[in-house]
């Protein structure tokens, strides 16, 4: 017989039908899949098909931008590149006709100007040989008249060379001496024979001395055409007289005056200016 139902294990109450346990890990792996990838893996790669056709005109009109930048670019680098040959040529034949008006416009000056000049020349020439008093102020006329030589000559004292001096007359001595005889009413000067003009200089060059580009060596002989009373006080009074005394102490030069009741004083070469023409143009044949 069978006995009563068991209220805990039911009908038949063996251990047989009671359910399998389950594995406690295995809850543990599904939350950390959840964690390291929550989401699925074939979720990105799904496009519904609304993004798909959001997509598609989009590309389309990358696409059109891309292939006008293109053609633009192309179109415009060889505009750079090829330059049209006749717009060229057309600028360089602008370019050298108006180089060769400016020419033309210059070649007329230089004629122009030319023309003035020798008029001048011809005028100045004719001025000076009229007028007697600018010839000799331009040394360009012989001149004679009693007058006044200075000369000056290198020193030779042994105290003066011994203390390393060369003894020479200088030029500034020379220029000192010809200033004083003009300030006192010099009509006209020579120095060795070279008259001096308005443009003439003394200088050294080295160890000579020159009067414009001639040498000229000591004793240095200054004739000077005017009152000799009054050109002698004039290069012993003063400042100039001052100089002259400091100067022959000092480098041992000597000086001397003497009056002269005739000198005569030649032309100074007036190195007329010259042009050059162009040559004629040989005939052919």
């Amino acid at each position: 017989m069978t006995g009563p139902e068991d209220p805990l294990h039911g009908r038949g109450g063996g251990e047989g039908d009671a359910p399998p346990a389950s594995d406690p890990a295995a809850s543990m792996s599904l939350l950390t899949r959840l964690l390291a990838n929550p989401l699925d893996t074939g979720y990105t790669s799904y496009e519904g098909p609304e993004a798909a056709d959001g997509r598609e005109p989009t590309r389309l009109l990358v696409l059109l931008l891309a292939a006008l930048l293109g053609f633009t670019s192309i179109v415009a680098v060889r505009s750079l590149r090829v330059a049209d040959r006749a717009d060229v040529v057309g600028e360089l034949l602008d370019h050298a006709q108006s180089q060769q008006a400016l020419i033309s416009s210059l070649d007329g000056d230089v004629q122009s100007l030319s023309t003035r000049i020798r008029g001048y020349d011809a005028a100045s020439a004719a001025s000076v040989s009229d007028d007697p008093a600018l010839a000799v102020a331009t040394s360009t006329a012989e001149v004679a008249g009693p007058g006044l030589v200075v000369t000056l000559s290198d020193g030779s004292d042994a105290a003066v060379l011994a203390r390393g001096l060369s003894g020479a007359v200088r030029d500034q001595d020379l220029n000192v001496v010809v200033n004083a005889l003009w300030s006192a009413g010099a009509e006209a000067i020579a120095v060795n024979g070279v008259r001096i003009g308005p443009g003439t200089f003394i200088r050294t060059a080295g160890s000579v001395m020159l009067i414009d580009i001639e040498p000229i060596r000591s004793p240095y002989e200054v004739q000077a055409i005017g009152d000799a009373n009054a050109l002698s006080v004039a290069l012993v009074r003063g400042a100039t007289g001052d100089y002259l005394s400091s100067a022959q102490s000092l480098t041992g030069m000597t000086m001397t005056t003497a009056g002269s009741r005739e000198l005569v004083l030649g032309a100074r070469d007036p190195r007329a200016t010259r042009y050059a023409v162009p040559a004629d143009a040989p005939s052919g044949g």
